[in-house]
């Protein structure tokens, strides 16, 4: 079993975290069922203390499988970016902006092709309703910055970075972003904890692009904060831009825009950098920080890292 494991590690994962999301939002389910038509998560006490169970899932099984596989080295390199915080400034400019950049992008060429209306700047209808997304964003800080921790070391130092051992950069991305989004399919589908309104199938090209987005950031700066504040300005974007279709009846016209900016900035990288590395450097793999260990014989080679 070890062997496999040690040999499929990302496999493993994604079986286990995909397994216990999954079995949790079923759970979640039966007891939505029993509650009249149109109940939701927070009107059941059981169900919504099961369901908060799901988030740090994929943050569980990195670890456990990490110490299991290498032990105190292990932990070391899977916690060991978090502590590079010392980047160019640009790279804080892009992490802290980004996502109000293309979500912008796409609402402003929405708007100059005709197809919908200018949304406003911010969320809610005035002062008082921007204030009050802002204190939503607030009284939910601690836990946007938790899964960003949880997303970042789990999705992209974990899966990621060990799939760059042995695939080259935008396959390892194409596989782990599209598990990525399998993780939230199920919430999708019985609309809780996302958005309301996502298209599934547009959530799922926006979770591929952001993998490759991220990959092409951590690959270029080894940098787990830039990441961390990436992941949290994201999480945190929408309770301040008018951009989910809940805001507009269900229509999805300017979330699909910021996808679609999404997906070209992604398919822009791979062109600029290309797809071995998607960065100007070797990218960023498991074991470049970790002891050099003897092969087994029947170890298949793996591509060298340039010095």
């Amino acid at each position: 079993m070890k062997r496999f494991v040690s040999d499929h590690p990302v496999l493993a994962f994604v079986i286990l975290t995909l397994g216990m999301q999954f079995a949790i939002v079923w759970v979640v389910g039966l007891y939505l069922s029993g509650l009249p038509e149109g109940a939701r998560i927070h009107d059941s006490e059981e169900a919504h203390m099961v369901f908060r169970f799901r988030a740090f899932g994929p943050l569980l099984f990195a670890v456990l499988l990490t110490a299991w596989l290498e032990g105190r080295e292990g932990l070391k390199n899977l916690f060991g970016a978090f502590l590079n915080w010392r980047v160019h400034p640009k790279w804080y400019v892009l992490a802290f902006s980004w996502k109000f950049l293309f979500t912008y992008v796409g609402i402003a060429v929405v708007f100059a092709l005709g197809i919908s209306g200018w949304p406003g700047w911010g969320a809610g209808t005035g002062p008082e309703g921007l204030g009050h997304a802002l204190e939503g964003m607030v009284s939910n800080l601690p836990f946007i910055i938790g899964i960003a921790f949880v997303e970042e070391t789990a999705w992209m130092k974990f899966c990621v970075t060990r799939m760059q051992q042995r695939y080259g950069a935008l396959v390892s991305c194409l596989i782990v972003g599209a598990a990525w989004g399998l993780w939230y399919l199920p919430m999708l589908l019985i609309r809780e904890g996302v958005p309301d309104g996502y298209p599934w199938h547009m959530f799922l090209l926006s979770m591929i692009a952001l993998t490759i987005f991220l990959s092409w950031t951590y690959n270029m700066t080894r940098s787990g904060v830039i990441l961390l504040i990436m992941q949290i300005v994201s999480n945190c974007a929408f309770f301040i831009i008018p951009v989910l279709p809940a805001w507009f009846h269900g229509d999805a016209t300017y979330i699909n825009a910021f996808v679609t900016v999404n997906i070209i900035t992604a398919t822009a990288i791979v062109f600029i950098f290309g797809p071995k590395n998607l960065a100007n450097r070797q990218r960023a793999r498991w074991d470049e920080h970790m002891p050099v260990k003897e092969k087994r014989p029947d170890e298949a080679p793996v591509e060298a890292v340039s010095a």
